[in-house]
Parts: C-alpha cells; structure tokens; sequence
C-alpha cells in the first residue's frame, strides 16, 4: 500500500517535467524564427536611412516597369530586390516598411536553415544553427537594412533545402522546385550563385545516391540561367565608373567576420563541427553533406576572391551570406559535445556574445543622421539659397528627408548650404570643389553623425 501511496507523489512531478520538456522541444523550431523577428522589428524604423538604402528606395521609385527596365540596364545584380522592393515602396516609403521585407527574408532564412540542419543531421543541429543565425550581429545588421543581401541569404538557404530534400525524396517535383528556386539565385545578389557551385560540388559526392536522369537536368538548367544572369552582372560591374577598387585583405577579414557575427564562440563551435564532419566521413556516407555545409561557408569567400582579383566589387558586406553554413557548422559542433553541462554553458556564451555584440552595435553613435542633416539643411535654406550634396551620389539621402530641398551640382545664389559625407576634417576641402572661393566662405558646421556635416557658406560681406 506504502509503495502505491508513494508511486503518484513521485509521479507527479516527473510527468510535468516530461511535459515541460516535450513542449519545449516542439518549440525548438520556431526559437530561430522568433529571435529573428524581434531583433528585426523592435525600433525598426527609429534610425534614418543611409546612402545606400536612400539610393536603393529611389531606384525601387517609379512603375514597375520602369523599375524593372532600369535594373536590367544599370544595376542587374539587383533585379530581383527591387521588384520586390517596388510595391512595398509605391505604397509606403518609410523607414519601418521599406526595411521590412528584409525582416521576412530573415525570418525565411532561420526556417530554411533550421530545415536544412535537421535534413543533413537532426533537428537539434537545425535548431541551434537557425538560433546562432538569427542572433548574428552580422545577419541582424542586413536584415534592419534596405538591401538585397537579407534577401540573397534566404534564396541560398531555401534553395539549398530544396536539394537536399530532392537528393533525400529523388521526386521529379523536388528536383523542378530546386531547379525554379536555384536559377534565380543571381537576382537576389550575384554571391548568392556561390550556393549552386555548393549544390554541384555535393551532387557530383553523392551521384550514387540520387538518380542522376532527373538531377542533372535540373542542376544543368539551374547553372546555365545563373551564368546568363552573372554574365550580365559581371558585364554591368566591369563597366562601372564608381567601383570599389582592388579587394583588400582587410576587406576579406570584415567580411568573414560580419559572417561570424564578430563572435569566437561561433568560430571555434564552426571549426570544430568541421572536424566532428570530417571524422565521420568514414563510418557514414557523408561526403555530400559536408560539401554543402562547406560550400555554404566557404563559397562566397572563393568567389569574391576570384571575382575581386578582376573587377571592382564590395565584399565586407556581402560576404555575411555565409553565416549560414557557418551557423550549421557551428550547430554541428555544439550538438556534438557530448557533456550536457558543458553544451549548454557553450550556448549560454553563444547568446552572451551575440546580445553583447547586438547592443554594443545599438549604442554605437551614428555615422549618418541624415534626418537631421535635412532639419538643419532645411531651416538654413532660403529661396535665394542653394544646395550641394557632396558627393552627388548621396543626394538621394537628402531628397528622401527634405525633397523640396532640390540640390544641385554646384553651389549659386546669396548663400550655399553644403552636405558633405566623410570624415568631417576632410569636409571643408572636398566643400571647395562646389562653392568655389573666395566667393563663398565658410559661417558655419554642424555635424550631422561622425560622418556628415552640414556646412553653411556665404558671400563675403553679405
């Protein structure tokens, strides 16, 4: 009787723990998205626009076709971004909304890779990846940002999910929506075909489990429309005038480190997944799954290296579009661990890091207030005045914030009110180019971030 009175009491508690943890495990999953979309949405719209997403919302401007015709002609490496772009502009230009469809892409990004890791290894490895994903400075960054590498990241990670489910299934369906999702890779952002060189170099490791009838034909009409699609953005780069120049080694850094999310725990969890993959290659058929992990990671860098030795590009930022195969890899590495104390003291400074890193980056002082720039523009100007953008690229940034403010090329009239961006002890000589003195001499500077400054120059004895 003493035993059956006790067997309910002690029963009690470890079913509610077997509850607990059940849910949580049910829950697993969706940690990755959930983080990516508050650290995505929180204060969204609070810091203005730059440069380069003022340029962008003014391309994304306009008719659709227009929109669409301008790209194919200046810009084909973005084709694809700003189609999407397009409506969301047409029918909000703020802040908050014209950054949003990058929240999504992110969200879509944590769902793929979380998908992706529990194909290759198990749903745990899926979900840690898609947590390290979504808390990476680097990939928190893109995805607050109007630009197409949030965008670029997902099609990588979506489109390699499809392959490995159509190697898993071998259904004709599987192979044609990974056909459809791979060519239009290049669209999104020409490093995103680094994930198809990926794709190939798993398909040719694993031809002895697939049925290679329905898999070449989509991997050959997959990297035929991305070459055609990169011939024309490599054609479109070869001929700018405004370049990034020759690639640097400091770049490269930046760029890995972006893809890190600036953390060595994620680095040596990577690292160490990679040798946990290579040390399994002879008890399991493997070798297709950790080219593509692999490939994810280390593709980008083999093609901005090859590309950047050519032609002038920009990779700091782009080369964030491996943190997913780094965030596998890392998952990999922890789930491997086999002490569950030391696991999750390994996690616990995982999310450590990336929250230090996250708000270190949120208190970080502002390069380009240019909200401000255009309120302090705006109450110097007067209908005798003139504005000047320095350099003129960075125009649209003004326009966007104090439209009737209407810059020009080069400073007239009774005053000139010149926006300069740059370091701000450089701002008075780059000034000189477009006011031209002694007519005008320099009243007043006021800076607008570490990196603009608005200058207000008069005729002397005005």
């Amino acid at each position: 009787m003493s035993a059956q009175a006790h067997t309910p009491s002690s029963a009690g508690p470890l079913a509610l723990v077997n509850r607990v943890t059940a849910a949580g495990e049910r829950l697993l999953p969706f940690a990755g998205p959930a983080v990516a979309l508050v650290l995505g949405v929180v204060a969204l719209g609070r810091a203005p626009v730059d440069v380069d997403e003022s340029a962008t919302i003014a391309a994304a401007s306009g008719p659709f076709t227009d929109v669409v015709k301008r790209a194919f002609e200046d810009d084909p490496a973005r084709v694809g971004y700003l189609a999407l772009l397009r409506p969301v502009v047409a029918w909000n230009d703020g802040e908050l909304w014209v950054r949003l469809p990058s929240v999504l892409a992110t969200i879509v990004a944590a769902i793929a890779v979380y998908r992706l890791g529990r194909r290759l290894f198990d749903r745990r490895v899926g979900a840690i990846a898609s947590l390290i994903l979504a808390s990476s400075l680097g990939v928190v960054m893109n995805a607050r940002t109007v630009g197409p590498l949030a965008l670029a990241l997902a099609a990588m990670l979506g489109s390699t999910a499809l392959f490995a489910r159509a190697v898993e299934r071998g259904h004709v369906v599987w192979w044609g929506l990974y056909a459809v999702t791979t060519m239009t890779l290049p669209l999104t952002h020409p490093i995103a075909a680094s994930a198809l060189a990926a794709q190939l170099v798993a398909l040719a490791l694993a031809r002895r489990e697939v049925d290679l009838r329905m898999a070449v034909p989509a991997a050959a009409i997959a990297t035929l429309e991305c070459s055609l699609f990169l011939g024309a953005a490599v054609v479109d780069r070869a001929a700018a005038g405004n370049g990034a120049g020759s690639l640097e080694l400091d770049e490269l850094g930046i760029g890995v480190g972006r893809a890190l999310g600036w953390s060595p725990v994620v680095a040596a969890l990577a690292g160490w997944g990679f040798v946990v993959l290579v040390r399994r290659l002879d008890r399991e058929p493997a070798r297709w799954r950790l080219a593509l992990v692999a490939g994810l990671a280390g593709m980008p860098l083999v093609g901005a290296l090859a590309v950047g030795t050519v032609l002038p590009v920009y990779v700091h930022d782009a080369l964030t579009v491996s943190a997913g195969g780094l965030a596998l890899a890392a998952g990999a590495g922890l789930i491997a661990i086999q002490d569950r104390t030391l696991r999750l003291a390994i996690l616990g400074s995982v999310i450590a890091v990336a929250v230090a890193a996250l708000v270190t980056a949120g208190l970080a002082e502002r390069r380009q207030d240019w909200r401000e720039a255009a309120a302090v523009a705006r109450s110097q100007v007067t209908a005798r005045d003139t504005v000047v953008v320095v350099p003129a690229r960075a125009r649209a940034a003004l326009e966007y914030y104090a439209p009737e403010l209407e810059p020009i090329g080069t400073g007239r009239g009774a005053a000139v009110t010149v926006v300069v961006v740059g370091d701000p002890a450089l701002a008075v000589a780059a000034a000189r180019e477009v006011v031209s003195p002694p007519r005008y001499a320099l009243l007043e500077q006021q800076p607008a971030g570490t990196a603009l400054v608005v200058q207000r120059w008069v005729r002397p004895g005005s």
